[in-house]
């Protein structure tokens, strides 16, 4: 990474640090906030990397400058007429797909004259990301915030219920919900909230014809327990993609679905048993990455032993011992979107609630064995 695109990161970090820091009290209105200096030592950044972002915060009307005497915040909550949305990412830590849509939605906070509270949970625990959603909620419900953009609860036993209960709170306190990516309920029931994702069906199905082809007959999809709803949506066009193939014909789905440990060696053995090629096609990115590591150090030959795909194309894919193939989701695009029907939910709360599907593209790259 050049120096140039390293400064700016840290000037939106920065910034972003400071403005939550006021939002949540932990800078007061009056106070005063460390000087640029101590601030530069702090973000082990340089100082007119500070300095931008102080004036991004003085100009939205955070802060002003007292000759002689330092910066000091000016923000009250009920003082100011713009509208302050939150951000709810329990798996912020899991995926990275959620980084660069809360960056674009966070772009937005000018043009579209709105404060936007960022908040998301790193830990690769389920408890810890339980807990950190129930708190924030109860956080931004405190805060009376005008809406609040959530992205439910995954990968743990207890999600259903959590989510439920997050949606319930907000609800009860008025604050209008958009959800970004999934349902906080599973298909065919549809929540009674905005989602705003792509369309996980038309994925499942274009992953897995992708791989057929290509010549690939041999398939599995390959799913974490307790995913996302999402997962199951990409699990019916898979299945739609084999039965318009004839590639299958076991109602049960019991050979071609494969839901469980990916670092675990035996169930991973279980997935190859023996053909002489096979194509793996991965609920996302996270768990295609976690199989190609420890098939590879198994000793499988991706991609000639095993073919895979998986889905959101984060960052890191791409450079990947074998890079991956993978469906890119639009995620300026989602946050455009999002931002959009936020405002028109605040404007009309008792709307129908609108689903927003938006295309993404397949990228092809080595993992899938095709040129």
């Amino acid at each position: 990474m050049d120096q140039v695109s390293n400064e700016k990161i840290k000037y939106r970090f920065i910034y972003e640090a400071l403005r939550q820091n006021i939002l949540r009290g932990v800078y007061q209105d009056g106070q005063r906030i460390p000087t640029e200096n101590e601030l530069a030592k702090e973000f082990s950044t340089s100082r007119p990397t500070v300095a931008r972002a102080l004036a991004r915060l003085r100009k939205e009307g955070y802060l002003e400058r007292r000759a002689g005497s330092g910066t000091y915040v000016r923000y009250t909550n009920n003082s100011k007429g713009i509208l302050s949305f939150g951000l709810m990412i329990p798996g912020l830590g899991e995926s990275e797909i959620f980084e660069p849509i809360c960056a674009h939605m966070a772009q937005r906070t000018e043009e579209d004259a709105f404060r936007l509270i960022w908040s998301g949970s790193i830990s690769e625990n389920a408890d810890d990301r339980r807990s950190h959603i129930e708190t924030l909620a109860r956080s931004y419900i405190q805060q009376k915030l005008d809406g609040v953009f959530f992205v439910p609860l995954e990968l743990t036993t207890e999600k259903d219920t959590v989510n439920i209960r997050i949606v319930e709170l907000l609800g009860k306190a008025n604050i209008p919900i958009v959800l970004l990516d999934r349902d906080v309920t599973t298909f065919p029931v549809r929540s009674k909230y905005d989602l705003v994702g792509v369309d996980d069906v038309r994925i499942g199905y274009l992953m897995t014809q992708h791989l057929i082809d290509h010549g690939c007959t041999n398939l599995r999809f390959v799913a974490r327990p307790y995913s996302a709803p999402t997962v199951q949506l990409r699990i019916m066009g898979h299945m739609g993609a084999l039965h318009e193939a004839g590639l299958t014909s076991d109602p049960n789905n019991r050979d071609t679905i494969r839901i469980g440990n990916v670092e675990d060696h035996d169930f991973l053995r279980g997935l190859i048993p023996g053909e002489k090629s096979v194509g793996l096609v991965c609920a996302n990115d996270a768990t295609a990455a976690r199989v190609m590591h420890h098939l590879a150090e198994m000793g499988y030959d991706i991609p000639v032993q095993v073919r895979i795909v998986g889905v959101d194309d984060v960052k890191y894919v791409k450079f990947l011992r074998v890079p991956l193939t993978t469906y890119r989701q639009p995620t300026k695009d989602i946050a455009t979107a999002a931002i959009k029907l936020m405002l028109s939910r605040v404007i009309d709360a008792k709307a129908p609630a609108q689903t927003i599907h938006l295309d993404g593209e397949l990228v092809v790259r080595k993992s899938c064995g095709c040129r």
